[in-house]
């Protein structure tokens, strides 16, 4: 299958027996449908159990095995990727798609298989794979999931703090007013996630993570911006400017993250933006 495909709640679509590209790889349904009934109490016939995945493009007319399920909508209506991302986790919604495999041990008349493990549990245990996610993530978790592309206003409900959303409304405002630049949604892949990003050509000016209540910009300084930047490092804060001094520096420049959370970063934003382009328009 290759890729991780995690779902709203949890559950893995790369492992799960009923995704479509599994079906196609190999037929296992009859399994699932056993294993289902034997470990969750209920029964869908093998003809009748085919996925297309909850996070597919068209994920409102796609066909799904679980129509129902009231975690979706709610994640999406939030604007978060899954529920690790959610400040309510675990909530009553999640509770009724939640698969532990202890609980499913201390209810089994039986010694679980690895067959029946790998094929009926393994890709829902959803509470044990989101609470990894959280760990990992951190208090600024990031739009990770490369299948899920958001727009610009999923970008900013991401944040939810809404001080802080002002802040990113203030930096969006100043590049387009002062800037005449190309703006573009990428993937900067696994570890860094969905950013929005300026560029004049192919030069980027500046790349924006939203986060879960705050955002972090890149900043690809050269050697000669460098040299710009020590004419204008009265004009920032202590911890930025150490942000900077500290940063490693390569033999093209330093790459600068900056994570925004008030207005003093937003500020020192805005004259490191300076110093990697002058305004367009005053």
């Amino acid at each position: 299958m290759g890729k991780e495909i995690l779902t709203r709640c949890g559950y893995r679509c790369d492992l799960c027996l009923a995704y479509k590209e599994n079906i196609e790889k190999e037929d296992k349904r009859q399994l699932l449908s056993d294993g289902w009934f034997k470990f969750f109490g209920f029964r869908i016939e093998p003809d009748d159990i085919y996925c297309e995945g909850c996070i597919s493009s068209d994920c409102l007319t796609a066909n799904l095995i679980d129509d129902g399920c009231p975690v979706r909508p709610c994640v999406i209506k939030r604007g978060y990727e899954n529920c690790s991302q959610c400040d309510d986790f675990i909530c009553e919604k999640l509770e009724e798609r939640a698969v532990r495999l202890e609980s499913i041990q201390e209810e089994a008349q039986e010694k679980i298989k690895r067959n029946e493990y790998h094929g009926c549990i393994k890709p829902y245990e959803n509470i044990k794979r989101l609470n990894e996610q959280i760990k990992l993530q951190g208090q600024y978790s990031r739009m990770l999931n490369e299948r899920i592309k958001p727009t610009e206003d999923i970008m900013r409900k991401f944040i939810e703090l809404s001080q802080v959303i002002e802040l990113w409304d203030k930096l969006i405002g100043n590049i387009e007013s002062s800037y005449n630049l190309e703006k573009y949604i990428k993937y900067g892949g696994k570890n860094y996630g969905w950013e929005l990003q300026y560029k004049k050509g192919r030069r980027t000016i500046i790349s924006i993570h939203p986060e879960r209540r705050a955002f972090t910009i890149l900043f690809t300084f050269g050697r000669k911006e460098l040299e710009g930047f020590n004419l204008v490092k009265n004009k920032i804060s202590k911890k930025t400017l150490e942000l900077v001094n500290n940063t490693r520096q390569y033999h093209d420049g330093k790459w600068i993250w900056l994570r925004v959370t008030d207005s003093t970063k937003l500020n020192d934003a805005l004259v490191l933006l300076e110093t990697k382009k002058k305004p367009d328009r005053l």
